[in-house]
């Protein structure tokens, strides 16, 4: 603040003789959509292409264009060298934020991670959606296929039966088998293909069981229908752990994030915490303290986990 009062006087102070000697403030003619258009275009067009074909950095680029509001600047973000440039500019500009709301080289480091960790831990959660649906899906997907296999239909035509019938993002990965199958591709590689995409309970096991009666012609009703149950059986047991570890876990999050949080808001607004931060007493209590509370997050999560 002591800073930014005298930057405040001096600027107003300038544009006061200026309008006094007779000049006249213009007004750009560029609309501010238009500017950052051009500046993402900018961005995109000399980015490195290892950078952009990284598939980590597409992954949080395209979490981070889906979460902040482009749109409402007029921009559209169609490729990945687009969300990447706008990932990078949004790291700029919150760089320049909270540089100005702290006054220290400290905002600008946080300003710098603050996109691509709220990009990289979306990311984290819409696998773990996916993941989720995915594992839900699977009962009435082994049941559908057991029917259309019994029904006299070959591997393909069972798999483009089930994708027509399921959600996401069964529909898409079984489509995409039959698809394969059809194109020539051996069975054995479009179902180990498919196990790369999903991971899901129950799914390794049909698919084995599935290569063995493309071998021999042996039939699949029973050993579908018994997976059907199986996984069925795993979600409704993993629904009732979720409920009785629910406030624990949310305990144990809300433990962990709060020193984290606050050691990141005092060292962003509080000049005498960071000069006490700039001593090695302070930064190695600091230290010493995160990495206490990282310890116990997960110990923590170890006692909770349990393997279904």
């Amino acid at each position: 603040m002591e800073v930014a009062v005298p930057l405040v006087v001096g600027g107003l102070a300038g544009f006061s003789v200026a309008t006094a000697c007779g000049a006249e403030p213009r007004v750009p003619q560029v609309p501010p959509a238009e500017l950052a258009r051009q500046a993402l275009e900018t961005v995109a067009e000399k980015l490195p292409r290892e950078l952009v074909e990284n598939d980590l950095l597409k992954k949080i680029a395209r979490s981070w264009a889906s979460l902040a509001p482009a749109h409402r600047l007029g921009l559209v973000i169609e490729d990945a060298s687009g969300r990447l440039a706008f990932l990078l500019l949004s790291s700029g500009v919150c760089c320049i934020l909270l540089t100005m709301v702290s006054l220290s080289p400290l905002g600008f480091a946080l300003g710098l991670v603050a996109p691509i960790a709220v990009g990289a831990a979306r990311d984290g959660f819409e696998s773990r959606r996916e993941q989720h649906d995915a594992e839900e899906a699977m009962p009435e997907a082994f049941t559908a296929l057991s029917m259309s296999l019994a029904s006299g239909h070959s591997l393909a035509q069972g798999m483009r039966f089930v994708g027509a019938h399921a959600q996401e993002p069964v529909h898409t990965e079984f489509l995409r088998v039959a698809a394969a199958i059809d194109c020539g591709i051996s069975a054995t590689d479009a179902l180990d293909d498919l196990l790369v995409r999903i991971d899901a309970p129950g799914l390794s096991l049909v698919t084995l069981a599935l290569k063995v009666s493309q071998r021999t012609g042996a039939p699949l009703a029973d050993l579908l229908s018994e997976a059907s149950s199986m996984v069925g059986e795993r979600i409704e047991l993993k629904r009732r752990l979720d409920v009785k570890t629910s406030q624990a876990r949310m305990s144990a999050h809300m433990v962990a994030a709060m020193p984290t949080g606050m050691c990141a808001v005092l060292a962003l607004l509080s000049a005498d915490f960071r000069r006490g931060l700039a001593t090695p007493a302070g930064a190695g209590a600091v230290v010493l303290g995160l990495a206490l509370n990282a310890v116990a997050l997960v110990v923590i999560r170890r006692i909770m986990r349990v393997e279904l």
